[in-house]
């Protein structure tokens, strides 16, 4: 019975998802989601998905990009790159002489707040995939349990680890297949309520 709880149960194919370049543009990646939701909202037969996997060159998948990572990649580079710690802004204050500059580089940094979405968008999608994407997560092995697969979301905080077969990337287990399995195994009803 155990043996039908292993990853490969619940993964999906590599096959079925899209793919862009990490030297393609955001537009580019964009488009490939706008296409793959119409599918999806049409019903089109087939799997589609809402994530990209990343290839480099030579055609080998080195990161993921997601809806998340798209709207993350609206944010400029001088906002979301800071080496400055929340004890830095602290002691702003207790330095005067320095305030001023500092406050003057903060405000240069997060003007793009004041800018109007339709610029933002125009400007930052113009990015490329490998600046903006998420890297490859730890990965599964096929013959992996499902609980291996739940726990390594849980503690890495991963949405989509991926599935290898002697090496090569096979599959994604995705919180969809991991409800599927659930409601599965749930039932109509949860048949062990009220068991302690």
């Amino acid at each position: 019975m155990a043996e039908e709880y292993k990853v490969k149960k619940i993964m999906s194919r590599i096959e079925e998802y899209s793919t862009v370049g990490e030297d393609d543009r955001l537009c580019d990646a964009l488009r490939i989601l706008k296409e793959n939701y119409a599918r999806i909202q049409a019903h089109e037969p087939g799997k589609y998905h809402k994530t990209l996997f990343v290839k480099n060159a030579e055609g080998k998948i080195v990161g993921k990009f997601s809806i998340f990572d798209l709207i993350r990649g609206l944010v400029p580079e001088s906002a979301r790159k800071t080496n400055l710690s929340h004890l830095h802004y602290r002691t702003i204050s207790l330095r005067a002489e320095d305030a001023s500059k500092q406050i003057e580089e903060i405000q240069k940094r997060f003007q793009w707040l004041d800018s109007s979405f339709f610029d933002l968008v125009k400007r930052e999608t113009q990015k490329r995939v490998k600046d903006v994407m998420s890297p490859i997560d730890p990965l599964l092995e096929e013959e992996d349990t499902i609980n291996k697969a739940v726990y390594l979301m849980f503690k890495e905080n991963i949405r989509q680890p991926l599935v290898v077969r002697e090496g090569k990337i096979v599959g994604v287990v995705n919180l969809i297949g991991v409800l599927e399995e659930v409601l599965k195994i749930a039932g109509d009803q949860c048949f062990w309520e009220g068991i302690v």
